[in-house]
């Protein structure tokens, strides 16, 4: 395993790989490998869980795991990690990353040739990782608009909410592919522009104030809500229910538990999407493990996975993403 080093160091190392032709752990060191782990959404069920089960997961590989987390203080994560980089750790493990945000901490990696294994760290390659494995961001829109769509017996003419949060690069795409989708099938925009979630922590209360001031205004104006992501759609649901149109359907994006528990009850919540979130964190750590053990980069670099539509006909068979 690769002596842990300072950042001076790493660059000293790196150049004298360079020269051997070899990269990568060291190979007879004894030192225990040493990773950080780091993410800025612990605040998020499926953020705090997966990040959970990697430092669980790490341990039993005999890592050791020092975990940085934040609620979406990406000054604080820039810090911790590259103060981490700077006493010395093999590898980075960025959990569900904002790219446009971590550079203070990409470039001091990168300075010390220090590799970070991405998940969820955007939607298209990135050279600040050396694998990012996510989810396939054109499927999820097209699966939820397409149940949309079967809900509602049709898109042309029906108005329908998108409830985003573009903070989020995996949120922003897959929103912005439905407003797309939604349009060319000829469905209105609800207030004409995708409401925004300023704040995942409290996203289901200001959904719910989005869904009951928009029915305030145009009360019977509503067809169905496209949402980003569960908590927020929950939400959405709320909204319908206390305003009696238990008929207009919302879709989610996560499965987690009370999403699914909602679409049980045939109520408003009408369908969600899996993110095979423990499947995408087995394949980084098996990434992860061959660095350690070889000092073998993975082959590519960006890597989006197949997801699931769960509603009314599945959801007994699905278990909660947290």
């Amino acid at each position: 395993m690769r002596k842990k080093m300072t950042a001076l160091a790493g660059l000293a190392m790196a150049s004298a790989l360079a020269l051997t032709g070899c990269s990568g752990p060291a190979a007879g060191d004894s030192d225990t490998f040493t990773v950080a782990a780091f993410t800025a959404g612990y605040g998020t069920p499926v953020g705090k869980s997966t990040v959970d089960a990697f430092v669980q997961k790490g341990k039993e590989r005999g890592w050791d795991v020092r975990l940085y987390t934040s609620e979406f203080d990406y000054d604080k994560i820039n810090t911790d990690v590259t103060g981490a980089i700077t006493q010395g750790v093999d590898a980075i493990f960025a959990g569900f990353p904002d790219p446009r945000q971590i550079a203070p901490l990409a470039n001091a990696a990168k300075a010390a040739d220090i590799p970070i294994f991405s998940i969820d760290g955007g939607v298209e390659p990135n050279d600040d990782f050396v694998v990012d494995a996510t989810t396939n961001q054109q499927q999820i829109a097209d699966l939820t608009v397409g149940s949309l769509e079967k809900a509602m017996g049709g898109l042309k003419g029906k108005n329908v909410m998108i409830i985003g949060h573009d903070p989020h690069v995996g949120i922003m795409t897959r929103s912005h592919i439905a407003e797309d989708l939604l349009k060319s099938a000829g469905a209105n925009i609800a207030g004409g522009e995708i409401k925004q979630i300023l704040n995942p922590g409290t996203s289901q209360e200001e959904a719910l104030k989005f869904v009951t001031d928009y029915l305030q205004a145009n009360p019977n104006g509503l067809d169905g809500v496209w949402v980003g992501f569960d908590h927020a759609a929950l939400g959405a649901v709320q909204a319908l229910n206390e305003a009696g149109h238990k008929d207009t359907p919302v879709t989610g994006v996560d499965a987690v538990g009370i999403a699914l528990a909602e679409i049980k009850k045939n109520g408003p919540f009408y369908a969600t999407v899996v993110q095979d979130w423990p499947m995408v964190l087995n394949l980084v750590m098996d990434d992860i493990t061959a660095y350690e053990k070889t000092g073998a980069k993975p082959a590519k670099n960006f890597i989006a996975t197949d997801v699931t539509l769960v509603d009314r006909t599945n959801v007994n068979d699905i278990k909660p993403t947290d």
